[in-house]
């Protein structure tokens, strides 16, 4: 009876309206009108959605809901952040592509510690390459994130930043510490040549370590875990037993694999100041960077491993905004020092470079009193291109 009356004098008030037809919104009404009780002028109203007047206090809602891995925030929500993530992202590809530029350019003989400079080159440029595609997308969605999370969370442009992401990092720390391994292995058996590591042991264990990191890229492309979680497309759904099992396995390798770095670094601190192991200046130079080296691998790694570790059994340090600052700025730390410490640094490096930029017809008096002393010291080092 009550919606009779109320349809009633709803009629009644837009018949008696002289000259075009006055629309009276329903919403803070009781009840809802029927679809023929609503007049023409109230039907082009396209907007109009009937379902919301299912009950008087309800509200539209809007889906998906913020949670704590989803805040109603921009990719790079602190100004400092959006700063930084441009910083580090140039800085790891220039100099990434500059080491293997010089490395790929070089004439001498490729070397076990090349090689695998290349790859760790070449890992740590993929991570700059995520880190710039994430910067470009929070400066295209900066402010109205919102209306692009969905898409851009669920779509294959998330999924190869998380790829990316994964399989960069996963491989630098596999590089990195392949190259541990193998110095250590040079200092320990500089007695012995014939035990020393050749270039198809390093190819061979460069291919498992690519099979390693691909694989751990892909699972969550499969549903082991997701990419699209979170807005900065890494890995971090805890939900199933399954997504838990890999977020523990991958940050658990990272610091088994810390640690390895660390057993190695220091056994070769502890041979070079032997005076009864027979080790080069170059040995003991490369030792004294050591504790540099372990530092940042120990900056980089344990605050991303125990906050993740923390968030996979459901007790997170700190919330996903303040994370984020780990995320971007810890997380990629080593893709930048990497390139200065294993190269650019180096006298090896500039010695290269110098050869380089001589074939380009620049810095030639230099490079010649370079080639006559370095023939001079160690004629072996340098071998010269056959006459044409």
């Amino acid at each position: 009876m009550q919606q009779d009356s109320s349809a009633g004098s709803s009629q009644s008030s837009l018949s008696d309206a002289s000259g075009p037809a006055e629309f009276t919104p329903h919403n803070n009404s009781q009840t809802c009108p029927t679809r023929g009780e609503l007049s023409s002028a109230e039907r082009l109203l396209q907007d109009f959605d009937l379902s919301v007047c299912a009950d008087a206090d309800s509200r539209p809602s809007c889906t998906p809901t913020p949670d704590a891995l989803n805040p109603c925030e921009d990719v790079m929500s602190r100004a400092f952040l959006r700063v930084l993530v441009w910083l580090v992202s140039l800085v790891a590809i220039s100099a990434n592509l500059l080491v293997l530029l010089i490395l790929l350019s070089c004439q001498q003989k490729l070397s076990v510690t090349r090689f695998l400079m290349g790859h760790l080159a070449f890992a740590d440029g993929c991570m700059g390459t995520y880190l710039l595609l994430i910067a470009s997308v929070d400066f295209y969605t900066r402010s109205h994130y919102h209306r692009y999370a969905v898409v851009w969370q669920t779509g294959s442009g998330c999924s190869l930043a998380g790829v990316l992401s994964v399989f960069a990092s996963e491989l630098s720390v596999y590089t990195l510490t392949s190259i541990s391994v193998q110095r250590w292995h040079a200092i320990f058996n500089a007695m012995r040549p014939h035990r020393k590591m050749r270039l198809r042991h390093a190819a061979a264990l460069m291919l498992i370590g690519w099979l390693l990191c691909i694989t751990a890229a892909v699972l969550p492309l499969v549903g082991v875990n997701t990419y699209q979680r979170v807005s900065i497309c890494l890995p971090m759904d805890t939900k199933s037993s399954a997504a838990r099992a890999y977020l523990v396995s991958v940050l658990t390798a990272n610091l088994v694999a810390f640690m390895v770095v660390c057993l190695c670094y220091l056994h070769i601190y502890c041979m070079v100041h032997n005076s009864q192991h027979a080790s080069s200046r170059s040995d003991n130079s490369m030792a004294k960077r050591m504790a540099a080296l372990i530092f940042t691998n120990f900056l980089c790694l344990a605050p991303v491993c125990f906050y993740g570790l923390s968030a996979a059994f459901n007790h997170p340090l700190m919330t996903f905004t303040d994370s984020k600052v780990l995320l971007v700025l810890f997380y990629p730390l080593n893709s930048c020092v990497h390139p200065f410490f294993y190269a650019i640094l180096t006298k090896a490096f500039h010695r290269d470079t110098l050869m380089l930029l001589s074939r380009m017809g620049l810095c030639q008096r230099q490079a010649h009193l370079y080639r006559s002393r370095l023939f001079n010291v160690s004629p072996h080092i340098y071998r010269r291109s056959p006459p044409r």
